[in-house]
């Protein structure tokens, strides 16, 4: 079944404030393969975006496409999307699709989702509901990225793979290797296509500390220890941060006077994406 981890209203704001969208370079590999290089003007007609959260994918999709479809499991996801009139959100389990006829969806996405759905009755809807010959399915995933800082990306790494181990969902890793242990639950294979997209996100220290709040394996840690050791998580993490990017010799870790949205910093995230196109072979 799906994994709601993304649900408490809480929770879904940070995420729709600090999730950062895609680039789009990423879009148009998808419309170049879904048109074979030969797009003009031509809109592609319906578009499902599945794990939609609250439309970070689905408002780009809706620019190039006639209708959008966005679904998610999380009603708070669906009740905070962003909004626009070719889109429809529901809130509904991507591995039932009964809502759509057969044959009748022109573009299937799932942005960074695939690892918490039940893939395989997930992909016999797919497989459903693609419109033969034409239709593309489109699977895209990061991994946590990596940090301009040497010395901040270590303990960035540390507080990911070491601090937050415990508190990880399993289903997790498996976008560590960029859905490549996944890829032979994948249809089509004969169209199966991949690009690797560099995604260098320029931000500040104040708006990272508000994506990493977004993490799932922090809403497990909450869950389980309880705000006070979330507080005092964060705070060690913001102090250990704040070292490594502050360029005043004085400026202590813990003074709350530092603005962390004024310590700029990058973030490296690269994007695979695989597309492929609903043939008579799988």
């Amino acid at each position: 079944m799906s994994y709601q981890l993304f649900e408490e209203q809480d929770y879904t704001s940070k995420y729709r404030q600090h999730r950062p969208g895609y680039p789009k370079q990423l879009f148009e590999y998808i419309i170049n393969y879904y048109f074979n290089g030969k797009r003009t003007n031509e809109q592609i007609p319906l578009a499902l975006d599945v794990g939609c959260g609250n439309g970070q994918a689905t408002i780009e999709l809706s620019t190039f496409c006639d209708r959008v479809i966005g679904i998610d499991i999380s009603a708070n996801q669906i009740a905070r999307a962003i909004l626009k009139d070719n889109i429809e959100y529901r809130c509904q389990k991507a591995e039932d699709l009964n809502f759509l006829p057969l044959d009748s969806v022109d573009l299937i996405t799932i942005a960074t989702a695939l690892h918490w759905l039940d893939i395989e009755p997930f992909i016999e809807q797919v497989q459903r509901v693609l419109k033969p010959n034409t239709g593309v399915f489109a699977v895209w995933t990061y991994a946590l990225g990596t940090l301009d800082n040497p010395i901040a990306d270590a303990v960035y790494h540390e507080f990911n793979q070491v601090t937050l181990f415990p508190y990880w969902n399993s289903k997790r890793w498996l976008a560590d290797d960029y859905y490549q242990s996944l890829l032979p639950l994948l249809p089509y294979k004969s169209t199966l296509v991949e690009y690797t997209i560099d995604k260098r996100i320029e931000t500040t220290l104040g708006k990272f500390l508000g994506f990493i709040q977004t993490l799932s394996g922090l809403q497990t840690y909450r869950k389980q220890e309880g705000e006070q050791a979330l507080h005092d998580l964060l705070e060690r993490l913001r102090e250990k941060l704040i070292e490594c990017y502050a360029k005043t010799p004085n400026r202590q870790a813990n003074d709350e006077s530092v603005d962390m949205n004024s310590i700029k910093m990058t973030v490296s995230s690269p994007i695979r994406l695989y597309l492929m196109r609903k043939s008579l072979t799988k």
